[in-house]
């Protein structure tokens, strides 16, 4: 394993960068923190069909667009973040990792992606991202939430809007089988910095159709 710690601000930093992407419908097939050991230093890389589709230098412009738009700009770390290509048949071989293991985790990699040796990688699965709107002052009315999965695979909507705590609670516990335990917890940090990342979740196709339904 690497001696270079991975902080917890990079790991919440990675989610909320695939919450921002999900919003904007830019498709992510996997995504992970890799130990480059030529340099010393923790990268992001995200692998998107959008390389293939529109070339890297548009791809890494739509990305970043996205990013800025979700206002994340003083907090990415721009010259560390990577796109590539979900063709590759590393990159291929993580996808399926990370979709048959819901839980976020370290992988010892020692291959080669896009030139560089990575030593070791943290893979992300899925999440729920969730942010109440600031829109009314709480009393007034019923809260808003906007309740996002990431990373996105598309068709359709990434994000859905819920009105009412109770709702937001039935929609994950009924509809997206998130315990109670942790959906208690994530609620009770919601109250208090009004967005919350639910790590570690991982949808199928009909959980998403319920999240779209909601």
């Amino acid at each position: 394993m690497a001696t270079a710690a991975l902080v917890d601000r990079d790991l919440d930093i990675g989610r909320r960068i695939l919450a921002g992407l999900a919003r904007a419908r830019i498709p992510v097939n996997v995504a992970f923190w890799a130990y480059v050991p030529q340099i010393s230093e923790w990268q992001l890389y995200i692998a998107t069909p959008l390389v293939d589709s529109i070339g890297p230098k548009s791809a890494y412009a739509k990305v970043l667009t996205a990013l800025h738009d979700a206002g994340m700009d003083p907090e990415l770390p721009w010259r560390r973040i990577f796109l590539r290509s979900p063709r590759d048949t590393i990159l291929k071989s993580l996808e399926k990792q990370a979709k048959s293991h819901p839980e976020e985790n370290f992988r010892i990699l020692n291959a080669p992606i896009g030139g560089r040796f990575i030593e070791d990688a943290y893979v992300y699965s899925g999440a729920v991202d969730i942010q109440e709107s600031e829109n009314l002052p709480r009393g007034v009315a019923p809260s808003t939430y906007f309740v996002t999965y990431a990373p996105y695979s598309g068709p359709g909507e990434a994000t859905v809007a819920v009105t009412g705590r109770g709702n937001l609670e039935e929609l994950l516990i009924s509809k997206l089988h998130i315990s109670q335990s942790t959906t208690e917890s994530a609620l009770k940090e919601l109250s208090v910095k009004k967005r919350v990342i639910i790590p570690n979740v991982q949808l199928g196709a009909r959980d998403l159709r319920r999240l779209r339904s909601a």
